[in-house]
């Protein structure tokens, strides 16, 4: 049975907001189609809150050095501290746990493909664009709830 991106898409919003939930914070979920924020996130101990973008994926890994999603053109706009991407490697496989790379926004820059519209290098207009996590970057965001859990402190 093939799977329907939206369900993808939504089966990652929902794991993270399991996981944040089960560590304590109110989580709201936006109205579908709601322009780059799925998740807010809220402690309710100090009363701050942030954003999350969630991009998922059946299966991000494409090789044993990299993981790769579909972030489209809005990720192109700058970055805000309490901003966040959530980016979801379901595995193809229910029974495994998804992998889940927490970037700041502020640092999703240094991680993304711009593919222009056409072949010719001068091509300005943006055609798509990737976020692409490298193997020596992951420690820095794999599964790394704590950023989270910093910008609610």
């Amino acid at each position: 049975m093939s799977k329907d991106k939206a369900l993808t898409g939504a089966a990652g919003e929902y794991y993270v907001a399991f996981r944040l939930t089960a560590q304590g914070y109110a989580i709201g979920l936006t109205p579908r189609r709601t322009s780059s924020i799925d998740l807010i996130v809220a402690n309710p101990n100090t009363g701050k809150s942030i954003t999350i973008q969630t991009k998922t994926m059946g299966i991000a890994r494409g090789t044993a050095s990299w993981w790769k999603w579909r972030v489209g053109k809005a990720s192109l706009r700058p970055g805000h501290e309490t901003f966040f991407y959530a980016f979801v490697d379901l595995k193809s496989d229910p029974s495994q746990t998804p992998d889940v790379f927490i970037v700041p926004s502020s640092e999703l820059a240094s991680f993304l493909e711009v593919y222009p519209v056409g072949v010719e290098p001068e091509s300005k207009e943006v055609k798509d664009v990737w976020c692409v996590i490298e193997q020596e970057d992951a420690l820095k965001y794999q599964n790394r709830w704590d950023i989270i859990k910093d910008a609610l402190a």
